[in-house]
Order: C-alpha cells, then structure tokens, then sequence
C-alpha cells in the first residue's frame, strides 16, 4: 500500500515537469503587438498577423504551433508557406527573434 502511494505522490510531483511545452505554448497565446506589429494567437492554433509594411497593414491568417522557444506561423499566400522565429519572454513582454532581429511585443 505504502508503495503505491509514494508512486502516485512521485506521478504527481513530476507532473508539471512533463507539461512545460503546454505551459510555454499557453503563455503565447493571447494578442501581442508593438507599433509595426499586432500578432493574436488562439488557443485554437490559429492565428493572425497584421503587419505595416511603409503604411500599409498586410494581414496574415494560418495556423501556429510552438516547440522548445520556436515559433512557427504556417500560411496560404500563393502556395504554402511558414516563418519560424525564436521567441522568449522579457519583464511580460514576448521577443521574437528573425534573422538577427528581434521585436518586442507587449501583451495587450
């Protein structure tokens, strides 16, 4: 009997340990954005992405997924595409990393 109970208190204990990726893909989801960038992850996947290229605003819509500090935004513009950036977190705000430029989004 005392086996089993120090196997489910050992479970439960390292339960949090085996879900960081859900915690991580969970802390993403929300709108971001900065001046040039609005950036709205759904808890669905899904996802949209409006950014102001010389004044104008261009809309991305897709699905997004995230593994280990990836950030992967699939979409349809003449075929398939997806960008993949490095993201992290700073003071609440969410850093997206893209060939060696790096925006900072404030949670809105």
């Amino acid at each position: 009997m005392k086996k089993h109970l120090l196997s489910i208190l050992f479970l439960l204990l390292a339960l949090p340990f085996l879900s960081t990726n859900s915690f991580a893909t969970d802390s993403l989801i929300g709108h971001w954005a900065n001046k040039k960038i609005k950036l709205n992850l759904r808890a669905n996947h899904k996802y949209t992405y409006v950014v102001k290229i010389l004044g104008i605003n261009k809309t991305f819509k897709g699905r997004w997924s995230a593994t280990s500090n990836k950030l992967t935004l699939k979409y349809t513009l003449l075929g398939e595409h997806k960008k993949t950036a490095k993201y992290s977190f700073s003071r609440g705000d969410l850093l997206l990393t893209q060939g060696g430029k790096t925006s900072r989004l404030k949670k809105k």
